[in-house]
C-alpha cells in the first residue's frame, strides 16, 4: 500500500538539492580511470506491489561481477515520471548495505542530470552516497538533443551538455552524468563496460537479469 507522497514537496526538495550538484559542476576533475575497480550497478523488478532491488558489485579491471545481493521491499511510492529515486531508492540502500566492498562509481538504470530539476535517480543515489554516478536509460526523459560537428549526438538541459546517446546493439542508450563525474568520464565509461551481443553496460545487464531472476524465484 502507498504512502502519503507529497509530489510537489518531492519536487521542491530536488531543485533545492540540485542546486548543490549544479554548483559543482565545472569544478568536476576527470576521474582517474587507471585506478577504478569496483563499481555498483542497480536495476529493480516489480510485482504485486514488492520492489525486487539489486545491486551487482562488479570489478572494472577484471571484467567480472564479484558480488551479487538483493532485497524484496514494500512499494511505497507509486511510479511517477521524474521521481522515480522516492520509489526505488529505499531498496537500492538496504541493497546497498549488503555488499561487502564499497564500489568506487555507481551505475544507475535512469537519468541524472537529463532531468527536469537536474536530479534525476542517478544523480540523487549519487549524492546520498556520495559516489560519483552514471545514468544510464533506455528512453529520452529531458533535454534538447543535437549533433556536435564530430558527429556525436548529445543532450543539452539547464544551459549544460549533461549527456550523450550511444547507439549499440539496434538500442539508444542515453548516457547522463549523475554525480562528481564529468560526460567525457561517463560516455567513455559506458562504452568501455558494453559488449557485442549485450544491449546494455554488463553491470546493469547482471543487475537487470538478476531482478528478474529474483522476482521470479518469489
Amino acid at each position: 500500500m502507498y504512502v502519503l507522497f507529497n509530489v510537489e514537496r518531492a519536487k521542491k526538495l530536488q531543485e533545492e538539492l540540485s542546486i548543490k550538484v549544479l554548483s559543482e559542476f565545472y569544478n568536476t576533475p576527470p576521474l582517474d580511470t587507471s585506478r577504478l575497480i569496483y563499481i555498483a550497478a542497480f536495476d529493480s523488478a516489480y510485482a504485486n506491489s514488492k520492489q525486487y532491488a539489486t545491486v551487482v558489485l562488479y570489478n572494472y579491471a577484471k571484467r567480472a561481477v564479484i558480488e551479487k545481493n538483493y532485497v524484496i521491499v514494500d512499494v511505497k511510492v507509486p511510479y511517477i515520471p521524474g521521481l522515480l529515486a522516492f520509489r526505488e531508492i529505499p531498496g537500492y540502500m538496504r541493497a546497498y548495505m549488503k555488499i561487502p566492498i564499497k564500489p568506487q562509481l555507481i551505475l544507475v538504470d535512469g537519468h541524472g542530470l537529463s532531468h527536469p530539476r537536474s536530479f534525476g535517480i542517478a544523480t540523487h543515489l549519487g549524492l546520498v552516497l556520495g559516489l560519483p554516478s552514471i545514468g544510464v536509460a533506455k528512453k529520452h526523459l529531458y533535454g534538447e538533443v543535437f549533433e556536435t560537428s564530430n558527429g556525436r549526438r548529445q543532450i543539452r538541459a539547464h544551459g549544460l551538455i549533461v549527456g550523450e546517446i550511444l547507439e549499440h546493439e539496434g538500442r539508444k542508450l542515453y548516457v547522463s552524468i549523475g554525480y562528481k563525474i564529468r560526460l567525457e568520464d561517463a560516455v567513455n565509461i559506458v562504452k568501455n563496460l558494453l559488449v557485442k551481443g549485450i544491449e546494455l553496460p554488463i553491470p546493469l545487464y547482471e543487475a537487470d537479469k538478476y531482478s528478474k531472476l529474483i522476482k521470479k524465484q518469489h
